[in-house]
Formats: C-alpha cells, sequence, structure tokens
C-alpha cells in the first residue's frame, strides 16, 4: 500500500483531522491563494491554461497519456448522468430557437443539444482556446451544422445581443466564479437571455450554508451559493426554481 494510501487510510480513522486537512489542502492550493488577491481572474487564468497540465477531470481512462487527454475527456463524457437532467429542463422551454451554453469546454452537452434540437441556433463559449478548437472539429466530425463555438469570458458576452438567445445555461461553471464577478456574470446572462436561464450549479442548502447576499461560500476547491439571493440581489422578478439533486 503507498503512503498516500496509507494517510488517506489513517486519516479516515479521525474525521475531524481530516477535514481539517482537507480544508488546510484546498486553503493552501496556489490558486486559492491567487484567487485571494486577484479574484476571479485566478480561475481565469487556470482554466484558460489547463489543457496544458494534461491529465482529466472525469477520471475516463481510455485517453491517458494522450496530448489531448484533457480536452477528450470531457468530449467523451457525453453520456454522463446528469446529462439527460440537463436535455429536460431545456425540454420545458420548447419550442425554441437558439441557445447558449457559458463554460462549454469543446460541447459535451452542446453535442446533445443540437442532436435533440436540431432546428436550433446553439452557441457556446469558453475561455480555453484549446477546448473550443478541438470541439469545432469533433462537432463538424459528428456532421453537426448547427453549434458555434467561440473563445469568451462569462462576465462579457459583448458578442450577443440584448435578448438574442432563448436559453442561456451552465453547468458548473460559476462554481470557479468568485464574488467579485459574480454579479457581472449574472447580469450578463440575464441581459442576454430572452426566455429562460438555466444554472446546473452547488446551491446553497440548510441552515449551515447561510448566503444571504448570493455571493457565495467558499467550501473545499468551489463556490457554492443561493441562487434566488443573488437574482434577488440583482432585483430580478421572474420566478426562480430550485431542485436539489
Amino acid at each position: 500500500m503507498g503512503v498516500k494510501a496509507c494517510l488517506r487510510r489513517l486519516l479516515k480513522k479521525w474525521p475531524f483531522l481530516h477535514r481539517l486537512v482537507v480544508r488546510a489542502y484546498f486553503a493552501l492550493r496556489p490558486v486559492r491563494l491567487r484567487e485571494l488577491v486577484i479574484g476571479t481572474r485566478a480561475r481565469e487564468e487556470e482554466w484558460a491554461r489547463r489543457h496544458l497540465r494534461g491529465g482529466n477531470d472525469w477520471g475516463n481512462t481510455q485517453r491517458a497519456g494522450s496530448k489531448d487527454e484533457w480536452v477528450m475527456s470531457y468530449w467523451d463524457s457525453r453520456d454522463h448522468a446528469h446529462r439527460p437532467l440537463l436535455l429536460e429542463r431545456l425540454s420545458a422551454f420548447h419550442p425554441f430557437s437558439s441557445v447558449l451554453e457559458i463554460g462549454c469546454n469543446c460541447g459535451p452537452n452542446l453535442y446533445l443539444v443540437a442532436k435533440r434540437f436540431p432546428e436550433a441556433q446553439v452557441w457556446g463559449v469558453d475561455i480555453n482556446p484549446a477546448a473550443v478548437e478541438t470541439g469545432t472539429r469533433l462537432l463538424a466530425s459528428e456532421g453537426i451544422s448547427n453549434v458555434k463555438l467561440s473563445v469568451g469570458r462569462a462576465d462579457d458576452l459583448g458578442q450577443f445581443e440584448d435578448n438574442q438567445v432563448d436559453v442561456v445555461f451552465t453547468d458548473a461553471v460559476l462554481i470557479y466564479v468568485v464574488p467579485d464577478k459574480i454579479e457581472q456574470v449574472a447580469r450578463e446572462m440575464v441581459r442576454v437571455a430572452r426566455r429562460g436561464i438555466i444554472l446546473v450549479e452547488q446551491q446553497c442548502f440548510g441552515p449551515n450554508w447561510r448566503d444571504a447576499e448570493g455571493l457565495g461560500i467558499h467550501r473545499g476547491d468551489v463556490w457554492v451559493r443561493d441562487y434566488s439571493a443573488l437574482f434577488q440581489r440583482l432585483a430580478i422578478e421572474a420566478p426562480v426554481r430550485i431542485t436539489k439533486l
């Protein structure tokens, strides 16, 4: 048994110590320390260069060691269990003519959206140029022509006009947006969306997760927040519905 495995097994015998070590690990990560100084920009820079580190974020190993392993791990995750739920929520707005995903990577969600709704214009924006380039190639190889990917940031959707897109959605993206930019990101989504916004994110639940202003609470390596409070903060009067997974 390796040193890491032994240490992990030992720590699990003392839950309090285990939690303390985990918190210390995430608190002292270089990106977290940079986040404390420059805010969301630390995460933007990390994700824009994420492909250079290799590895993958999904635990699938069929392309382990390949040059494009990181991007392809997202493409290979198209059958992940959470994606049908996203399609189900999106279907509630059908018929629609346009969809935008913010933080699309190479487009695993958009591949499914385009197949389900071939009549819709589908856009995706991501901060990582390698993901956008690879996704554009992969989608074309699948014969999908109604998806367009571009490089961009969540807080600046200037390429889209007000109320241009029927439905805007994110999937595990806002968990990396620090309080310094979350309001601007939300405003941009509201500005662009004509009919609705879908967020597949981590929502605050229970008395130990109070986020009265909706700006977020840092937990582990991500930001958890009360999105109802966030949209109330922005004086958005549209109803907010939350589904706990």
